[in-house]
């Protein structure tokens, strides 16, 4: 799978998962000197974290390693988007 491939359908759980955790580390880790996208550029950066950890991680556990790296990927295209996207 590409980076920019859409993995699996997520179901609703998956999604308030996802974006729960994306709100939780963009809390976290906002700072006002990002402006505008302060919020979309830490969790960018938080999910980008994660796919390093997870690529570093030492088995797929049943698969489930492999999916959450393809989650975050697309994850990450869609944050990128979203920053381009209100650049205008």
């Amino acid at each position: 799978m590409s980076d920019t491939e859409t993995p699996k359908k997520l179901n609703r759980r998956e999604i308030a998962g996802i974006t729960a955790a994306a709100t939780a580390m963009a809390a976290l880790g906002a700072t006002p000197a990002q402006g505008a996208q302060g919020r979309m550029l830490a969790a960018l950066a938080h999910c980008e974290a994660a796919l390093e950890e997870l690529k570093r991680a030492n088995s797929n556990k049943g698969g489930h390693r492999k999916t959450a790296m393809e989650h975050l990927r697309y994850v990450i295209s869609q944050i990128k988007e979203g920053i381009d996207h209100a650049k205008g």
